[in-house]
């Protein structure tokens, strides 16, 4: 007896797991641009500052939308929406970049070999405007992500991330500088196949 609560329970659990699928799975309408799909599938408004790429990952068609969430202090959420064979798209979340003294932007996307199966890995650059009273420039951060799995419903970023790190391309006021090497796609690439990739 004391085991009835169980069967509505796992009726609910059923119910909003069912939900949950339908829900990750979305169709455009005829003419429909990818903005404002994007806009309306991920319930992006206007004020969220989004930008939307279209690539082909790994042979499946691909939007890269990425936009600031609401608040005083906003982050910036990349999110891939990924085309499957029946037509819907399924919404992937990529990563979400942090406050560093100010929203980041999402610097560049492109991909390359980072694990050595024969799928490309995800490559993401995000920056952040650094203007301090000592301290001038961009701060970069390089981010490798793993190719989606079947079902998968956020990225799994790799550990070779930390290889590429985050540091600042910048200028002190006591005239001191410093360069980082990783600010494009082509100088991450270069540095992968320097590594063995």
């Amino acid at each position: 007896m004391k085991s009835l609560w169980l069967i509505p329970a796992l009726a609910l659990l059923l119910a909003c797991g069912f939900t949950e699928a339908r829900a990750s799975e979305y169709s455009r309408t005829v003419g429909e641009t990818d903005m404002a799909f994007a806009q309306r599938v991920l319930r992006i408004p206007d004020s969220g500052d989004p930008n939307v790429i279209a690539a082909d990952w790994n042979g499946v068609p691909t939007l890269f939308v990425d936009y600031e969430t609401t608040g005083d202090n906003p982050d910036r959420l990349l999110v891939a929406l990924q085309r499957q064979p029946d037509g819907a798209y399924r919404a992937i979340q990529v990563t979400d970049g942090e406050q560093e003294g100010g929203t980041p932007d999402i610097a560049a996307i492109g991909f390359a070999n980072a694990d050595r199966d024969p799928a490309k890995e995800l490559i993401v650059i995000l920056t952040w405007n650094q203007a301090h009273y000592d301290v001038g420039g961009t701060l970069y951060e390089v981010r490798l992500f793993d190719d989606p799995k079947p079902g998968q419903i956020s990225l799994t970023q790799l550990k070779l991330s930390g290889h590429f790190g985050s540091e600042c391309d910048c200028t002190w006021r006591d005239g001191s500088s410093k360069h980082y090497p990783f600010k494009t796609i082509a100088a991450v690439k270069a540095e992968l196949k320097r590594l063995g990739y």
